[in-house]
């Protein structure tokens, strides 16, 4: 009994700031969509306790809007490589003074992977503003917002919760190599430091 509750207490402590990079990447400018554009990406995100190798299709139903789902594989150093989901939204702000494009991003997330005598399952919420400018072949930008996680490990017939909340800052640049294809890298930090690249198609 004693050592199931130990092994739970440890992998929460090294697991919730995991859950924090569940929101993860941004990956994209705030600037408007035509409307029906669809974009596709894919990448990697490396931490000090975890990998995450995904996807992500987005669309835009109007042109401030663009949805968004993710999914992909969890890599974590305590336990084994488990599964992960995210779906989310950005809202392009109709702010037309600025030499920047500002939105809005939220996200929710859903991850979950093997310990040992059982599992532990992650859920998150990520919400805050990105601000983007487009020029010529790059796209900085900046996102600051909000990040809850909820971690719950369960092993031996035992279950633990942790919950908690954190600052989120990210920034990154995107390069294009043509119209419709580029690459991006991003560093963010949400408890911890993150490192985010991949390759994003636009059509």
């Amino acid at each position: 009994m004693k050592k199931a509750i130990l092994m739970i207490a440890l992998v929460l402590l090294a697991t919730t700031s995991m859950a924090q990079v569940i929101g993860l990447p941004i990956a994209t400018t705030a600037s408007s969509q035509p409307l029906g554009t669809v974009a596709a990406s894919g990448g990697i995100v490396l931490g000090d306790d975890l990998n995450l190798y995904g996807g992500r299709i987005s669309f835009s139903p109007v042109d401030i809007l663009a949805i968004f789902g993710d999914l992909g594989l969890i890599d974590p150093d305590e336990g084994k490589t488990g599964f992960a989901a995210q779906g989310g939204g950005l809202l392009t702000l109709p702010i037309r003074d600025l030499p920047v494009d500002v939105g809005l991003r939220a996200t929710a997330a859903y991850a979950a992977f093997d310990i040992p005598g059982g599992d532990l399952t992650m859920n998150t919420l990520n919400a805050g503003v990105l601000v983007s400018r487009d020029l010529n072949h790059i796209s900085p930008y900046v996102f600051l917002g909000l990040n809850f996680a909820d971690v719950t490990a369960k092993s031996h017939g035992y279950k633990a919760t942790e919950d908690e909340t954190d600052l989120a800052l990210a920034a990154g640049l995107i390069v294009k190599l043509t119209t419709d294809f580029a690459l991006y890298g991003e560093m963010a930090h949400v408890d911890n430091l993150f490192v985010a690249v991949g390759a994003r198609w636009i059509h």
